[in-house]
Parts: structure tokens; C-alpha cells; sequence
């Protein structure tokens, strides 16, 4: 290796050509009928792997030379993305074999949250089971529908205790309207 003699400033000072700054880039979303949103189910390599897409359909999906490379930075795929697919609709599908789509675009945390909230046509449960950004609201409906509700001993101790706190305090209330509603015939 050569010896560095002239110091750190000689060094290489021009931007990099493929650096980009992703952060205000729009939202994408589904235009087409034939693009899904998808989670990773299994991964294959060879720039391969099988997606669980929101009509409950396991495709096969190509990763395409745009989300490889020097774009791989901000497009890691992994057990956890959600994605936006395009399906093949040209190819036709042979039995016992899988159907072909590619992808379009990987969603980060913050956009899978702002996905979300935009898109309400879509259900997102098949989705957030194993995503640590559920909703709160999924959370309860998932208890609602299952008819138990979840909880271990101190969680019940402090839900009955504040379940009394709020009797009593209702309690006080009705004995204070009541006192209101008394006319004391010697102050008159």
C-alpha cells in the first residue's frame, strides 16, 4: 500500500455521484390493479424470494438490477418489508408453480405508518403479526374478535383498582348533586 506523507486533506473531496437524499421522496402507492402490496414470506437468494401478497396469494418475486447494487442501500429486503409488487400479467401461470411478479418499491418504517393511515381500503391485519408498528387499534380488534382480553396478574389488579376509583369517584357525585338539590328552610 502507499504511504499517506501529505496529510488528510489531499484526500479524495468530491461528492459522491450516487448518493441521494430519499427522505422527501412521496409516498407510492397501489394505481394499477395489477400492482399489490406484499410481505416477504421466504427468502431464496438469487435475487428471489416468496411474497404473501394482500389478496392472500404467495407469489414468486424477482428482485430487479434497481434494488441491487449502489441501490441496495435504502432498499434492503428482509423477512420483515413490506413491499409493493407488480404482477406479471402477461406470463401465464403453469400448475403447481407459483405466479412471477417483480418489485416496485420497499417501504420503511415511517412509510409503512403512513401507509396505513392513507390507504384505508385495504385490510392490514395479514400484515402487522409479526410487525412491532401494529397499530393499537388492530391490537384491540384482534382481542374483541377472539372475545378474551389478555392480561397478567398486576395488569388485572390495576384495572379492577381503577375500575373502583372510577365507581366511587361517580359515587361522590351523585351524593354532591343531591346535596345541591337540598334547600335548607332556615337560610331562607
Amino acid at each position: 500500500m502507499v504511504k499517506n506523507t501529505a496529510g488528510g486533506n489531499k484526500a479524495k473531496g468530491f461528492a459522491r455521484k450516487g448518493a441521494s437524499n430519499n427522505k422527501d421522496r412521496p409516498l407510492r402507492v397501489s394505481e394499477n390493479v395489477n400492482e399489490m402490496y406484499a410481505v416477504v414470506e421466504k427468502y431464496h437468494g438469487e435475487s428471489m424470494c416468496d411474497v404473501l401478497c394482500i389478496d392472500g396469494v404467495i407469489r414468486l418475486m424477482h428482485i430487479r438490477g434497481k434494488f441491487k447494487g449502489r441501490g441496495k442501500r435504502d432498499n434492503v429486503v428482509d423477512k420483515t418489508s413490506w413491499l409493493l409488487v407488480g404482477i406479471r400479467d402477461y406470463e401465464t401461470v403453469k400448475e403447481g408453480k407459483k405466479q412471477n411478479c417483480d418489485l416496485l418499491e420497499v417501504y420503511t418504517d415511517n412509510e409503512k405508518i403512513k401507509l396505513r393511515t392513507t390507504v384505508t381500503n385495504v385490510s392490514w391485519k395479514k400484515f402487522t403479526k409479526g410487525d412491532e408498528f401494529a397499530d393499537d387499534n388492530n391490537e384491540i380488534d384482534d382481542e374483541i374478535e377472539c372475545g378474551f382480553e389478555f392480561a397478567d396478574q398486576e395488569t388485572q389488579e390495576y384495572l379492577d383498582l381503577m375500575d373502583k376509583v372510577k365507581k366511587s369517584k361517580e359515587e361522590v357525585e351523585i351524593v354532591s348533586a343531591k346535596d345541591e338539590d337540598w334547600i335548607d328552610m332556615n337560610d331562607v
